[in-house]
């Protein structure tokens, strides 16, 4: 804390005196550091503007994993002298306990700091905190909760502080901070995802080196979805999810008949989406090459097709791998959407990941139950289209996605594939073949896909 220099967004932020107050800008613009670095002016007694110790403070995190980034870099910030000999932290896990707190010493003012998250689903009736910092948008029911639990939390009985650091993006509805930054009934900050704004600033106003370069925010500014970069960029309000095309980035020198190159450490994946109407019944064979820090993904093949019986598809998915110089033994991902009914009735024709591994046994004559590999359902938890999309998105900007000719349909479904809702998404002829790439490329792009739990505060 002596030798940190903060950003001005970030010094602007924590120097503010409001009871209510908010930072809200783009990505990688140290906005979690804002937030450590209040918890700790309070929870020492040291804020330049704001007097006295607040004795407890609460840090609400969105899961477990980004509570550990967090406390990583409280206990960074933290004089370590400051610490009560019972707390302890471990690199890579946090604050030890079920409940993590950061407990300091008596002569520094005793204060503790409670990390909340929503796997933990902690929480304390009837309890009072001078401090409450969300690190995440937030419900309008958990503003709320965290509202009522600053009422009489700060100096002598008074209104505790609640201060937000956030991008508003994601499946939390924030209209209500909306209206509230608006209407000026909280104090707000921004932070945009510029140089200007990720340079440190002393006090006498003299800036120092850059935290990023330009041309690093112009990397990442690229890598962002069309539908929110005013958002992720400007913490922009304003985020139009069905407006555009999603890949926009996509190059059309991309599309390569050229062989993958030999030499690299490769994955095979498949993606099926199940459908009954013409060409919604969609198969995508992808190559991704971990050679280097950045995988290279190669789409193959692709397979289309309408209502017909599941050894009909199972045998031209066997097909196209064979065609491909490969056997199915070879594909390490095999995932596949949920079943598909073709009336609402059920009565009718259906297809889905078991009736599929049925036939393939037959084809490929393996006794009952032993096939090999299994077609598994892909990961459908909140974000998961946006989390999918920019998977496929980062790897367009790096220029690592390469494309054959021979995979029209799913060529013209990148170029021009929007988000839909309602009765557009059912009618969609583009999003079968997006479907498809997403549950192809997901698992083997990024292995551990976040899971997030339902924010609660009791």
């Amino acid at each position: 804390m002596r030798y940190i220099t903060w950003t001005k967004p970030q010094r602007d932020f924590i120097m503010d005196t409001r009871k209510q107050k908010i930072l809200v800008g783009g990505n990688q613009v140290g906005k979690s550091w804002a937030a450590a670095g209040l918890l700790l002016y309070h929870a020492l007694g040291i804020h330049p503007k704001i007097p006295g110790v607040v004795k407890e403070s609460w840090l609400v995190c969105h899961s477990h994993e980004q509570s550990r980034t967090l406390q990583a870099k409280l206990y960074e910030l933290t004089p370590k002298y400051t610490l009560h000999p019972e707390c302890e932290y471990v690199k890579g896990k946090g604050f030890r306990g079920l409940a993590p707190v950061i407990r300091f010493k008596e002569e520094f003012g005793g204060a503790i700091i409670r990390i909340k998250t929503a796997q933990q689903g902690i929480g304390l009736e009837s309890a009072t905190c001078g401090l409450v910092v969300c690190d995440e948008p937030i419900s309008e029911d958990v503003w709320g909760a965290c509202l009522s639990r600053t009422l009489r939390g700060g100096t002598n009985g008074t209104q505790g502080i609640i201060a937000i650091t956030m991008t508003p993006v994601g499946g939390v509805n924030v209209d209500y901070i909306k209206e509230m930054v608006e209407s000026g009934k909280i104090s707000t900050h921004r932070a945009h995802l510029t140089l200007e704004h990720t340079t440190p600033m002393k006090e006498n106003g003299e800036y120092l080196a850059p935290i990023l370069s330009q041309n690093q925010i112009d990397d990442i500014c690229a890598q962002y979805l069309p539908m929110d970069r005013a958002a992720r960029i400007y913490g922009s309000f304003e985020v139009a999810p069905t407006a555009g095309v999603v890949f926009d980035n996509f190059d059309p020198d991309c599309i390569t008949g050229q062989p993958v190159p030999a030499g690299g450490q490769y994955t095979f994946a498949i993606g099926i989406d199940h459908g009954s109407n013409i060409n919604s019944q969609v198969c995508i064979l992808a190559c991704i090459d971990n050679r280097d820090r950045y995988p290279r993904v190669y789409i193959l093949d692709e397979y289309a097709s309408g209502q017909a019986p599941p050894e009909h598809h199972a045998r031209a998915i066997l097909e196209m791998v064979k065609n491909n110089g490969l056997k199915p033994e070879n594909i390490q991902y095999w995932t596949g959407d949920g079943e598909h009914h073709a009336k609402r009735s059920r009565d009718g024709f259906k297809m889905n990941n078991l009736l599929l591994m049925r036939a393939m046994e037959d084809i490929c004559q393996y006794p009952p139950r032993g096939l090999p590999w299994t077609i598994r359902r892909p990961w459908k938890g909140r974000h998961s289209v946006y989390f999918s999309c920019s998977l496929i998105h980062s790897c367009m900007s790096r220029k690592h996605f390469y494309i054959h000719p021979k995979c029209k349909k799913l060529i013209e479904a990148i170029k021009f594939w929007t988000l839909k809702t309602g009765s557009a998404k059912a009618t969609d002829r583009h999003g079968h073949f997006i479907d498809a790439l997403r549950y192809c490329l997901t698992k083997p792009l990024d292995k551990k896909a976040p899971t997030p739990g339902n924010l609660r505060l009791i």
